[in-house]
């Protein structure tokens, strides 16, 4: 049994004010869709929860940090760090990080989706936390391990993330400025998640066995949950949905949607940050 986190989790805790609003203050607001913002969210509420070991060997892993230019970042904290795989994508040559970051089950069975060579979410947050509890490797080695796991557990907490259906169709969201771009996908990773923080607190409770070391396959188990949620809250509501058929875009998401969502994404990611806390104190005990 591990040690408790340092903060504890007494009762509920409402962080809105603390994390969202800081962290929207500190940067610019154009820069900070889901995907920065979310994962910043999300390592925000994994370091309140961290314990005295675990903080220190974060601290410790975070000295001479690289960013994806190989330079010296000057980020010192989780939050800092927890876009690092998105931002080196940008640069990789195409297709290099393909399929990392998701894992394309299908919300109309149980089945899992592929994954091939063990390049998929739950899979590599699994490899890399193996290298993140590992002294023996190298503190670079060990400092992308951190980097990775701090992402990819925000990652597979997002719905469409983890559960899938048919082919990422075209949607407009009502309210919204109209974007030719936008895609079902997108709009949960954007759109739909910056509204969902912005619009009410976040809300932690307390995990079943939070202090205990989280089960070996635990990510896996976590990301079959975030598919259940796909199901319920992307796809179940979409008019035309049904299984064993595709969706034909483009799809207007209504402002009933949108308020159903925001909830959904709010837990997520409390759920997302007090998981990985789970697993860093584990490993960095």
């Amino acid at each position: 049994m591990l040690p408790a986190p340092a903060h504890g989790i007494a009762g509920t805790l409402w962080l809105r004010t603390l994390l969202i609003g800081g962290l929207l203050a500190s940067c610019p607001v154009l820069g900070w869709s889901w995907g920065k913002l979310g994962h910043a969210t999300v390592a925000e509420i994994a370091a309140t929860q961290l314990t005295p070991a675990a903080t220190v060997q974060v601290s410790s892993l975070l000295k001479n940090d690289l960013d994806r230019d190989q330079q010296p970042s000057g980020r010192t904290t989780l939050a800092q760090i927890a876009s690092w795989p998105d931002e080196i994508r940008e640069i990789a040559p195409a297709g290099t990080y393909q399929g990392w970051h998701t894992r394309a089950n299908p919300v109309c069975s149980e089945a899992l989706g592929a994954c091939k060579d063990g390049y998929c979410v739950d899979q590599l947050i699994i490899h890399y936390a193996q290298i993140l509890q590992d002294p023996s490797q190298t503190p670079r080695a060990r400092n992308e391990a951190l980097k990775w796991v701090v992402h990819l557990v925000g990652d597979l907490h997002m719905p469409m993330h983890s559960g899938v259906h048919g082919k990422n169709i075209a949607v407009s969201l009502e309210g919204q400025s109209p974007r030719p771009d936008a895609a079902l996908h997108w709009a949960w990773d954007n759109t739909l998640a910056k509204l969902a923080l912005q619009s009410g607190p976040l809300v932690l409770t307390p995990l079943p066995d939070f202090s205990a070391a989280p089960a070996a396959d635990a990510p896996t188990q976590w990301m079959r949950e975030t598919r259940l949620l796909s199901r319920q809250f992307v796809f179940d509501p979409l008019a035309g949905f049904s299984c064993g058929v595709d969706l034909q875009g483009p799809v207007v998401l209504d402002l009933a949607y949108q308020q159903q969502a925001a909830p959904v994404i709010r837990k997520q990611i409390a759920k997302a940050g007090l998981r990985l806390a789970q697993l860093l104190n584990a490993v960095l005990h």
